[in-house]
């Protein structure tokens, strides 16, 4: 009895070890939101997934029968500050990610998205940032790219700076994944 005891549990433990490690395997990143971001009435579709490489993938498709990926279009991050989409009450999609956990600069990006022109463009872009040790470096750089003009706010006070911009609204599909040099240089 006691070697047709060992013997099983030789056999079965692996298979028990084998079963957990894969329950204990983090399936891939995914956001989904549906809604009409061109206009035209119809549903327009908007994933973020994980690519292999752990960046966010943007894919949009449109009621047009456009279908469009965007690699590295957004930063994902672990457990809780995973990106997130949502469709306003104007139909722009905003596209938003954040770092609130990980090292002492945490940040949060949102790239506003809107149907001008017969395209679907980056029309916005806001990114607000604070240092956890240092309460003085912090900010806002909110950019209304289709009007060409924005906002900065640097430190604790509320003073904020209108500012002209030379960053232009341009198809989604030309969007650089770096950040706008209006907001870049406040980083530096």
């Amino acid at each position: 009895m006691r070697q047709l005891l060992f013997a099983l549990t030789t056999l079965l433990t692996p298979l028990v070890a084998h079963a957990d490690t894969q329950d204990a395997v983090e399936e891939p990143f995914s956001a989904v939101v549906k809604g009409d971001f061109t206009g035209d009435g119809r549903i327009d579709t908007a994933v973020i997934v994980e690519d292999l490489t752990g960046e966010g993938l943007l894919h949009l498709t449109l009621s047009q029968g456009q279908s469009h990926k965007l690699e590295n279009f957004v930063w994902i991050g672990g457990i809780g500050q995973e990106p997130w989409l949502e469709l306003t009450e104007h139909g722009s999609l905003l596209v938003a990610s954040q770092n609130s956990a990980i090292g002492r600069n945490r940040w949060e990006q949102v790239i506003t998205l809107a149907h001008r022109n017969d395209a679907l463009r980056v029309a916005g872009y806001t990114f607000r940032w604070y240092d956890t040790l240092n309460l003085d470096d912090n900010g806002i750089c909110d950019l209304n790219l289709l009007s060409g003009k924005g906002e900065i706010t640097l430190g604790q006070g509320d003073t904020s700076k209108t500012i002209r911009l030379t960053t232009k609204s341009r198809p989604v599909t030309e969007w650089p994944s770096d950040m706008p040099k209006e907001c870049a240089a406040l980083l530096n």
